[in-house]
C-alpha cells in the first residue's frame, strides 16, 4: 500500500486528525464495520482506477455497498442521491427529465455535468427535455461510488461536478454464490408493489473459468388517479405504475497466468404506464389528461474487459457498445387552446385528443486502454487512452388531427388559413429530427509518489480532442414549414490537470489538499431568425445568434481529513471545497421573437463542505450523521438589465438553480441476538434535502412566481429484521410520516393563462416486507 501504518506514540497532530478529522468518504457506507482496524477489514474503492483503501484516497467520495443500499431502501438513482450529502437528482423541464447535481454544478442544457458509469463504461447523455440519464437500478450490485468534485483527469469530459459509478458483482473463479430476494409493499393511497431478484455465480472450471447470471423484476404501484376532464369524475386509479426488468450475464476466463477476459452483457428495461404528475388545481395525486402518457426506456450494454499482467504493471482494455432507446408520449390536448387561442376558451381541448411522441436513441462505442503499476510500489503510475464515438438522435411528432375541427369551430378558419400550411400526413402539426454526433480521443496519465511513509503527492493530466456535429430538420405548421439546419460543427482540445498532497499523521488518518480542473463538451445551436429577432439580438449586443458554443470549465480546490479512533468506535470526517466555474453554457431566450440559443456566459462560485460522523458508543449501537452544505452563486451580470436590476438572465449574487444549500442524513441502528443463533437489527433514518430555486432570483427573466420556490423534503425510514445462516427477513416503512413535499412543479406547457401546473410530490408512505436467502 502507499502508506504503512504508523506505530509508536501518537503525536498531538495525530490525535487532532483522529478526533477532529475531516473526510471525503463522508457517508456512513464508507466506513469499516469492524470493532478494530485491520487491513483485512479495509474498505476498498477504485476511485483512482485501481483498487485501494478508501481511507488513503485524497478524493471526496461516498461508497455504498449492496447491504447499505438495501437497508436504506435505495433502488433508483434518485434514492442514491438522498443518501449522499451535496448530491441531488432534481426533475427538470416540462417532461420531467432527471438531472444529477453534485456540489451545485448544475446545468439543464448542453452536455452532462456529471459522469455516470456502469463499471468502466460512461453512459450519461446530453440534456434533453424528454430523456435524462438512464435510471440505473441497484440489482446485483457490489457497490456505488459517488466521487465529488471534478474527475476529468481519469474519467474525461462531463465529470466536471463529479462521477457516479455503478460497480456490479463480478464472476468468480473459485467456489459458488447464489442469492434470491423478494419484496412486497403497500403504498398509501395506491396499490401493491413487488420485487424479485436472483443471482448465481460459480466457478465452472476452478481457477480457469467462471460465470455469473442475475435477473431482476420490480413493479412500483401507481399513486396518481385520472379524472374526466369535463365532469371531474374519477375514471381510473393508480395510473402511473412503473415496471422494471433487468438482466446481467458475465463470464471470466483466465487464459494462462497473465491474461484474464471478462465478456459481459447488461440489459435493463423500464415501462411506466403514465407520467407521475398531477394537476395543481385538482389536488395531490389527481390529473385529467385526455390521453394516457406511457413511456419506455430500454438499455443494452455489451462489453469486453481484458486484463494482462505485465509483471510490474497491469494492462486493462475495455471495449463497450451502448444502445439505449427512450420513448415518451405526452398529452397535448390543451396545447392548441393555450398557445394558439391564448386561453380565450378556458379548458378547451382538441377533439379526440392530441399527443407528442418523442423518441431518443443513444448509441456509443467506447474503447479505453490503460496501464497501471502495481499498488505496492512507492512510485505508482497510470497511463491510458480513450476513443469514444457517440450518436444521439431525437425525433418528435405532435399528432392532433382534431385541431382542424377546433380551429373551424372557434375561429371559423382552416389550419392552412392560420399558419399558411396544412397539417402533415396523419394529422401531424409538428415533426422534427435532431442528430448529434460526438467523437472524443483522449490521452491521460497520473503519477503518485509516496516520498516517505507519511507523505504522498499525486499529479495527473488529460488531453482531449473532441468533435461534435449537429443536424436538425423540422416541418409542419407549428414549425413554420420545412427547415433544415446543419451540419454544424464544434471542436475543442481541452487540457485537464490535477494535483494533490496528502499526509498521514497516524494510522487511519489522512489530511490532504487538492486542486483540479473539470470540463464538459461544447455544442451547436439550431436556427435563430436574425430578421425577426433583430431587436432581441441587439439587446445582447449581437447581430445574429452564434452557431455553436464552447466547452465550459471549472477549477476546484479542496481540503480534507479522513480519520478514526484506534478502536474503530468513532469516525469523523469533513471536506471543504471551492469551485470557480467560468464561461458557463447558458440558454438565452429572445422574448419578443420566441427563439433561444446557447452561449458561454457568466461565471459562478460554489463553496461548501461535507461532514460525517459514525459513532459506536456502546454495544451494537451505531449512529451515523452526514451533512452537506453548498452555496452556489453567479458572480457576474448576464444579459441586459432594466433600471431596477431585473430582466437579465442572471445577476451577480443569484443562486444556481435546483441546488439545495443543506442536505444530510441521520441514522441509528441497533443490533441484537436471540436464542437459537438468530440475529436482529432495528434501524431508523431521517433524510433531508433543503429548499432550492427554479430560477436564479426574482429579478431574472426566467422568474415565475408559481414555480420559483422548490420545497425542502424530509423522509423518515424505519426497518427491522432478523436473520441467520444466510437468510434475512425484514419489515420496513418508507416515508413513515407520509410527507408530501412537491419535488417537481412546471408551467412550461401553460405559459399564457396560468392553467394548472404539472406537479409531483414525494411518494406516499410505503410499508412492506422483504426477504433474502444467500448461500
Amino acid at each position: 500500500m502507499p502508506f504503512s501504518p504508523a506505530g509508536g506514540r501518537v503525536t498531538p497532530l495525530g490525535w487532532a486528525a483522529r478526533l477532529g478529522g475531516l473526510s471525503l468518504a463522508a457517508t456512513a457506507p464508507a466506513f469499516v464495520h469492524a470493532e478494530g482496524r485491520t487491513d483485512e477489514a479495509a474498505v476498498i474503492v477504485t476511485a483512482r482506477r485501481v483498487a485501494e483503501q478508501a481511507d488513503i484516497v485524497p478524493i471526496s467520495l461516498a461508497r455504498l455497498d449492496r447491504a447499505e443500499l438495501e437497508r436504506r431502501s435505495a433502488d433508483t438513482l434518485a434514492d442514491v442521491a438522498r443518501l449522499v450529502p451535496n448530491f441531488a437528482a432534481p426533475i427538470v423541464g416540462s417532461f420531467g427529465a432527471q438531472q444529477p447535481v453534485i456540489r451545485g454544478v448544475f446545468s439543464n442544457i448542453g452536455a452532462s455535468t456529471i459522469g455516470l458509469y456502469v463499471d468502466e463504461v460512461p453512459v450519461q447523455i446530453r440534456s434533453l427535455e424528454v430523456a435524462g440519464n438512464p435510471d440505473l437500478r441497484s440489482f446485483d450490485i457490489d457497490r456505488v461510488e459517488v466521487l465529488r468534485g471534478p474527475q476529468g483527469t481519469l474519467f474525461g469530459a462531463n465529470s466536471m461536478g463529479g462521477t457516479i459509478r455503478y460497480l456490479t458483482r463480478q464472476p468468480q473463479l473459485k467456489g459458488h454464490e447464489a442469492r434470491v430476494s423478494g419484496e412486497v409493499a403497500n403504498v398509501a393511497g395506491g396499490g401493491f408493489s413487488h420485487e424479485v431478484q436472483a443471482a448465481l455465480g460459480a466457478a465452472i472450471k476452478p481457477g480457469i473459468l467462471g460465470a455469473r447470471v442475475s435477473g431482476y423484476y420490480r413493479r412500483d404501484a401507481g399513486v396518481i388517479d385520472r379524472a374526466d376532464p369535463v365532469s371531474g369524475k374519477q375514471v381510473t386509479d393508480n395510473i402511473d405504475a412503473v415496471s422494471a426488468f433487468g438482466l446481467r450475464a458475465a463470464a471470466k476466463a483466465a487464459l494462462g497466468e497473465r491474461l484474464e477476459l471478462t465478456p459481459a452483457l447488461f440489459y435493463q428495461e423500464s415501462r411506466r404506464a403514465d407520467l407521475p404528475f398531477y394537476e395543481s388545481d385538482l389536488g395531490p395525486f389527481r390529473q385529467s389528461a385526455s390521453l394516457r402518457q406511457p413511456g419506455r426506456d430500454r438499455f443494452l450494454l455489451p462489453s469486453l474487459t481484458a486484463r494482462f499482467n505485465l509483471g510490474g504493471a497491469t494492462l486493462t482494455s475495455v471495449t463497450a457498445l451502448l444502445d439505449r432507446r427512450n420513448r415518451q408520449i405526452v398529452d397535448y390536448s390543451g396545447f392548441f387552446g393555450e398557445i394558439v387561442l391564448g386561453g380565450a376558451v378556458p379548458g378547451i381541448r382538441t377533439p379526440g385528443g392530441s399527443y407528442s411522441r418523442t423518441t431518443v436513441r443513444q448509441r456509443s462505442f467506447t474503447q479505453e486502454v490503460r496501464i497501471a503499476s502495481h499498488e505496492d510500489a512507492r512510485l505508482r503510475w497510470l497511463i491510458g487512452g480513450l476513443f469514444r464515438h457517440a450518436r444521439t438522435e431525437m425525433e418528435q411528432r405532435v399528432v392532433e388531427p382534431g385541431i382542424e375541427q377546433l380551429a373551424q369551430s372557434q375561429l371559423g378558419l382552416a389550419i392552412e388559413d392560420i399558419f399558411g400550411l396544412p397539417l402533415l400526413p396523419g394529422g401531424q402539426s409538428y415533426h422534427s429530427r435532431q442528430h448529434i454526433k460526438e467523437q472524443d480521443v483522449d490521452a491521460f496519465g497520473q503519477l503518485a509518489w509516496s516520498f516517505s511513509s507519511r507523505w504522498e503527492t499525486t499529479a495527473g493530466l488529460r488531453v482531449s480532442r473532441s468533435a461534435l456535429s449537429f443536424r436538425l430538420m423540422s416541418e409542419g405548421p407549428f414549425a413554420g414549414g420545412s427547415n433544415a439546419i446543419g451540419p454544424r460543427h464544434q471542436r475543442a482540445t481541452p487540457v485537464t490537470p490535477y494535483a494533490s498532497l496528502s499526509f498521514r499523521p497516524a494510522a487511519h488518518s489522512l489530511l490532504y489538499v487538492s486542486g483540479g480542473k473539470g470540463f464538459r463538451g461544447g455544442g451547436t445551436n439550431g436556427a435563430v431568425a436574425s430578421a425577426s429577432c433583430a431587436s432581441d439580438l441587439a439587446a445582447f449586443g449581437r447581430v445574429d445568434a452564434p452557431s455553436s458554443y464552447r466547452p465550459d470549465s471549472l477549477w476546484s480546490y479542496e481540503a480534507g481529513v479522513k480519520s478514526g479512533s484506534p478502536d474503530g468506535k468513532v469516525d469523523l470526517s469533513l471536506a471543504a471545497f471551492r469551485i470557480d466555474w467560468r464561461n458557463i453554457q447558458q440558454s438565452v431566450t429572445l422574448p419578443n421573437c420566441g427563439f433561444s440559443y446557447i452561449d458561454n456566459l457568466g461565471a459562478a462560485r460554489n463553496q461548501g463542505a461535507e461532514f460525517a460522523l459514525r459513532a459506536r458508543p456502546f454495544g451494537a449501537l451505531t449512529i451515523d450523521l452526514a451533512v452537506g452544505y453548498v452555496d452556489a452563486r453567479f458572480r457576474r451580470d448576464v444579459g441586459p438589465l432594466a433600471a431596477d436590476g431585473s430582466g437579465g438572465i442572471v445577476a451577480a449574487g443569484d443562486r444556481i438553480t435546483y441546488v439545495p444549500r443543506w442536505s444530510g442524513t441521520l441514522a441509528a441502528e441497533y443490533g441484537f441476538s436471540f436464542r437459537a443463533g438468530l440475529n436482529g437489527f432495528l434501524r431508523g433514518e431521517w433524510q433531508h434535502a433543503g429548499g432550492f430555486r427554479r430560477a436564479p432570483s426574482v429579478r431574472s427573466v426566467a422568474y415565475d412566481a408559481r414555480v420559483y420556490k422548490g420545497e425542502a423534503s424530509d423522509l423518515l425510514l424505519l426497518r427491522a429484521g432478523v436473520g441467520r445462516d444466510g437468510w434475512e427477513l425484514s419489515a420496513f416503512a418508507d416515508n413513515l410520516l407520509d410527507s408530501r413535499a412537491v419535488l417537481f412543479r412546471n408551467a412550461e406547457l401553460v405559459p399564457v393563462t396560468g392553467s394548472p401546473l404539472r406537479e409531483m410530490a414525494q411518494r406516499p408512505r410505503t410499508i412492506g416486507l422483504s426477504a433474502s436467502l444467500s448461500y
